[in-house]
């Protein structure tokens, strides 16, 4: 997953410089909740987009070396230490590259000038929360 997001940047900043002479000037910036376009920005704003995803994707991962940092939700025991954390750590990678893959997405799209796939909200929404549903259940059944 770790290989997966690092693709997903490098692909998204090639995309981005290769690209660059093709992209409109102005591009969609907003969508609403249907994923049609209500408001349009420079071209830079995809800049923005893809240096806030790298950011994040920095971010998660040094929060991914300090665990005592993470909010366990479950008492920590000798017993279970090893899988609460490991449960924790697949959470927190699983959501980074869900992040990751989103953010990327919603740079490249908007280039095409087309509104958002009706598929995208729900997904973008239902991913991360699915994977916090799930990995709760996990650490639930490792305390």
């Amino acid at each position: 997953m770790q290989i997966m997001c690092i693709l997903c940047l490098a692909g998204t900043t090639l995309f981005l410089l290769i690209g660059w002479n093709q992209i409109p000037a102005e591009v969609p910036s907003h969508y609403n909740g249907a994923g049609e376009v209500d408001a349009v920005a420079g071209k830079g704003s995809l800049i923005l987009l893809h240096v806030i995803n790298c950011l994040m994707f920095f971010g998660i991962t040094a929060l991914e070396q300090i665990p005592q940092a993470w909010n366990v939700g479950v008492k920590v025991t000798e017993w279970n230490r090893e899988r609460v954390y490991r449960h924790l750590y697949h959470l927190i990678v699983s959501s980074k590259m869900s992040v990751i893959f989103i953010f990327s997405f919603m740079t490249i799209w908007p280039v095409r000038g087309e509104n958002f796939p009706i598929w995208f909200t729900p997904l973008s929404l239902g991913l991360p929360f699915g994977l916090i549903a799930f990995f709760s259940i996990q650490l639930w059944r490792a305390r």
